[in-house]
């Protein structure tokens, strides 16, 4: 809910507009930032969805979500539409946090255990 309020909050012209830790332009930002934050919102929905009703491919997505942020840095990156500073930002954040995912979600024993448990049933 919070990343789509976000949005409106942009699209109001409300508070700074940030990104990778940066101030940029409300307009930068509606079009840079705007659909990733609502790909993302997307995601969690179907992530907390998941999670809920204890699906096992939640974990999956999970994953889904921070190699969408790499993949949308990276090209926005390469097309010069995105400032190289946070293009590396975005990318370093993702990828730090994407591999504690992996750890937990895949490699913590007891996770592992749950989610292998979903996947029989």
């Amino acid at each position: 809910m919070g990343m789509f309020v976000s949005i409106l909050l942009a699209v109001m012209d409300v508070g700074p507009h940030i990104m990778g830790g940066e101030r940029v332009t409300r307009s930068e930002w509606l079009h840079i930032a705007a659909p990733l934050v609502a790909s993302i919102g997307c995601l969690m929905a179907l992530i907390a969805y998941g999670f809920r009703a204890g699906k096992p491919w939640s974990r999956h997505a999970i994953i889904a979500m921070f190699t969408l942020i790499i993949l949308y840095a990276s090209t926005l990156g390469a097309l010069n539409v995105l400032r190289t500073t946070i293009m590396w930002r975005a990318i370093v954040n993702a990828s730090i946090f994407g591999s504690a995912a992996v750890w937990y979600f895949y490699f913590k024993p007891n996770v592992a255990a749950y989610f292998r448990e979903l996947r029989r049933r």
